[in-house]
């Protein structure tokens, strides 16, 4: 069989490591063969992200070309494509990195405007100062390629998946704030998915409660098929795993097998954490905590849920880089004509994001909630 071995030594590949690449015949059934022989010699498979961590580890990529290269795998139009090009070359750092400097002198500007507020050119001082911001505020738009918000053509679905009596649609009243679907002890009470508008923020999102899957629904699957077709069409997807129940890492699984890319819309809900554990079967995801029935953790999962779609509606950006820079842009855009007392603490808080969005020394949790996004071991 025709084949080549190339051994890349460290440091001088992507992950600093030394790389083996084999390259065979691009026929499915002789990879497949080759991958069984590797695990059978020990080797394992790659965890989701691990190249591009190792490459982070080693210093040979800074954290903004890291998520690019998840920007770049999970990119669904030409826009979020060209944004992940432009972050993963590190244009965009530099670009924001010089930005920062200039709003960091802004910032100290306005601080000096209060201690001559009452000289005679005090005025003319602030309407420079506050076309210098406007310039600024301008040029980070331009940056992040944000537009003015327009209204969606098709509301966000989240989707609310999982095994029968895993808390789903507990979960579903108490996002609602209301009572809409049925709560029952019985498995298998949610057949033909219940809809509801849901207001998360900024958004108005589409939330569905899907039919229980697995061996202990009462319908013995007969509705599954569609619960599953409903969960990979989401935008983003509730995962509810409850004490006691072991079926949802296989359903995970199973959708991952038919679209890998569904990983990365996905969120572990850990339900009714009042009554015990977790099965501990998340496989990596980005994961949090709540009680349907006390509304413990819901803060937490709404704010989860904002920052996604707040990621979506910018067009699919996922870096912390441009999620905190379009925090700082938000900032900066309203009450243009807010005193400069009001508009200093927006600069202020503006520059807190900023710094944020470059910081290069990242707590070790915040990574792995990023990596936890990647679809492949890429």
């Amino acid at each position: 069989m025709p084949a080549a071995a190339w051994l890349l030594p460290a440091p001088h590949t992507l992950t600093g490591d030394d790389v083996l690449e084999l390259r065979v015949p691009g026929n499915r059934a002789i990879v497949r063969q080759l991958e069984q022989r590797l695990r059978d010699l020990g080797a394992r498979d790659a965890e989701p992200g691990e190249f591009t961590r190792r490459a982070l580890d080693a210093g040979k990529l800074d954290l903004s070309r890291a998520e690019a290269v998840l920007q770049l795998v999970t990119a669904t139009d030409d826009a979020a494509r060209r944004n992940a090009l432009a972050d993963l070359s590190g244009r965009t750092a530099e670009q924001l990195a010089a930005l920062t400097e200039r709003l960091r002198a802004l910032s100290a500007r306005y601080e000096m405007s209060f201690d001559f507020s009452e000289e005679e050119h005090a005025e003319a001082f602030e309407q420079q100062l506050a076309a210098d911001l406007q310039q600024f505020t301008d040029e980070l738009r331009e940056l992040l390629g944000a537009e003015p918000m327009a209204p969606r053509h098709q509301r966000p679905v989240i989707a609310l998946f999982g095994p029968p009596n895993a808390g789903k649609s507990t979960l579903f009243n108490a996002l609602l704030g209301k009572p809409r679907a049925l709560v029952s002890e019985v498995a298998g009470t949610t057949r033909d998915p219940v809809e509801a508008e849901l207001e998360m923020g900024a958004h108005h999102a589409l939330l569905v409660d899907l039919s229980g899957v697995g061996t202990s629904d009462a319908d013995l699957g007969r509705f599954a098929e569609t619960a599953r077709a409903r969960a990979l069409e989401a935008d983003l997807l509730l995962l509810l795993d409850a004490p006691g129940q072991h079926e949802l890492a296989g359903e995970f699984a199973e959708l991952q097998r038919r679209d890998a890319s569904v990983r990365s819309r996905a969120l572990w809900v850990h339900t009714k954490a009042d009554l015990g554990p977790s099965s501990g079967a998340n496989p990596g995801l980005e994961a949090v905590a709540v009680s349907g029935g006390s509304g413990g953790g819901l803060a937490e999962l709404r704010g989860r849920l904002i920052e996604r779609l707040d990621q979506q509606a910018s067009g699919g950006a996922t870096s912390l880089l441009r999620v905190r820079a379009g925090e700082a842009l938000k900032l900066l855009e309203r009450e243009e004509a807010a005193p400069p007392e009001v508009r200093a603490g927006d600069v202020r808080r503006a520059l807190k994001l900023l710094d944020e969005a470059l910081l290069a020394e990242t707590p070790g949790e915040v990574l792995s909630l990023i990596f936890s996004r990647f679809c492949i071991g890429k």
